[in-house]
């Protein structure tokens, strides 16, 4: 048996056993989770659920960075801390002209530019990356020939130019996504890893054509070497200052013209914009019944649950990070936070549960299928099947369009429902913050 196929057997069996959602159940069993395999190239491989810090780990561990307090690589959730943790930012688009409305939620620390995410979190271990990028396609592939001898590196994306995702054309140009090169083969294809499984094979041309998409990060590239000067690793400096860094972050977004949205006030705004709001941007005048409604519904949850989250918009992850440095630091308040952290992670996964109610067969099957489509992703399955995930919610989506499932009354009352779960989380969030704090100080 593959040790693809048996992980996804250990994870079904988690779900039949615990009642835990997939996002949960694979979280907790990737956690230490490689591909048994001798090949020097793909030999740490690891399944992921953030890709940068999916990145992060798989670099590191192939350069020989171990865990102090186990001897073995750091697990994913432990290097998410380490590298700052999480984060937030909430926005709402609104295009008149086009009718057109979207919704975007983040909650990974600086979540908006991996580049410096990645850069910091690798110097604190003490190597300094190497990023490289360049404007003609000659010279990038030759740039991750070169860089590739030196082992797995970190290639900038567009996601909707992976064949595997099977995206429809739509999304191209829409934002960068990181994946992990590990070769290039004789036969004009490349070995990546996209938080599946196990490594999965795309041509040569069709990774070029991804990379060259997104022009502010066009054949962007980030590698280690081993002339990088290593540290002796103390855990507990390293959890002081990835905590430090997340609270500072919280306090003051890095995010250039916008750190409104990057505060954790962020979601107050939300919250009060979701029901009995006379702002501009208030959900009753841009998410109206409707293709908007829709897409700002089924963002919400693709967004808390599948979005490079590992579910509960990061907080659980957060929180398996404190559980783990607080019992290998011998410290009760770390283990302390971790409740916090985890009880915010069920927060965040029950409004995303809410956003597409069960006792609504249109919304639920949104769900399903949301649900469906990151499970085929993660299992590596052949795009014919992802790509019809696709075409199911855009048929669902076309539905929703003409014939919206819910009564504006009843639009209202679930945009109510959603108002209190936000509000009591930017309760929850201030808190955790505050407790932070604390554990710091």
């Amino acid at each position: 048996m593959t040790a693809q196929k048996h992980l996804k057997q250990l994870i079904r069996a988690r779900m039949q056993k615990t009642g835990e959602r997939y996002a949960t159940a694979r979280r907790h069993l990737i956690g230490n989770f490689q591909t048994q395999n001798t090949d020097p190239t793909t030999r740490w491989h690891f399944p992921g659920n953030v890709p940068a810090t999916t990145a992060l780990r798989i670099l590191l561990t192939h350069h020989g960075v171990r865990a102090p307090h186990t001897g073995e690589p750091f697990s994913e959730a432990m290097l998410f801390g380490l590298a700052g943790g999480v984060g937030i930012g909430v926005f709402s688009f609104y295009y008149q002209k086009e009718d057109h409305a979207s919704f975007f939620l983040a909650g990974r620390h600086q979540w908006h530019d991996d580049a410096a995410y990645l850069d910091e979190a690798m110097q604190r271990f003490g190597f300094k990356p190497v990023i490289q990028e360049s404007g003609g396609a000659k010279a990038a592939e030759q740039q991750l020939r070169s860089a590739l001898a030196g082992g797995p590196c970190v290639v900038w994306v567009d996601m909707a130019e992976l064949p595997h995702r099977a995206m429809p054309k739509e999304f191209s140009g829409g934002g960068y996504h990181v994946v992990v090169a590990y070769r290039i083969n004789d036969d004009n294809t490349a070995l990546i890893g996209d938080l599946t499984d196990a490594p999965i094979s795309i041509s040569l041309a069709d990774l070029a054509r991804s990379r060259a998409r997104i022009k502010k990060q066009k054949h962007r590239l980030l590698s280690l070497t081993d002339a990088s000067a290593k540290v002796k690793l103390d855990l507990k400096s390293l959890v002081q200052a990835g905590l430090q860094r997340c609270h500072e972050v919280l306090q003051h977004p890095t995010l250039p013209g916008m750190k409104s949205n990057g505060k954790l006030d962020a979601l107050k705004t939300w919250g009060q914009r979701l029901h009995g709001s006379k702002d501009k941007e208030s959900w009753e005048a841009i998410f109206k019944p409707g293709a908007n409604l829709w897409r700002g519904l089924t963002w919400i949850y693709d967004c808390v649950e599948n979005y490079g989250t590992g579910g509960g918009l990061c907080r659980p992850m957060f929180a398996e990070f404190l559980q783990e440095a607080g019992a290998a630091l011998k410290d009760a308040k770390l283990t302390a936070l971790s409740e916090q952290y985890a009880a915010l992670g069920r927060q965040w996964s029950e409004l995303a549960e809410a956003a597409l109610p069960d006792n609504v067969p249109l919304l639920r099957s949104a769900k399903e299928l949301l649900t469906k489509r990151r499970e085929l992703l993660h299992d590596g399955a052949a795009t014919e099947e992802v790509r019809a995930v696709w075409q199911e919610l855009g048929e669902l989506a076309k539905q929703a369009k003409e014939q919206f499932p819910l009564s504006a009354t009843d639009c209202a009352d679930l945009r109510a429902q959603l108002q209190q779960r936000v509000l009591a989380l930017y309760e929850g969030e201030v808190a955790a913050q505050a407790a932070l704090l604390t554990t710091l100080s």
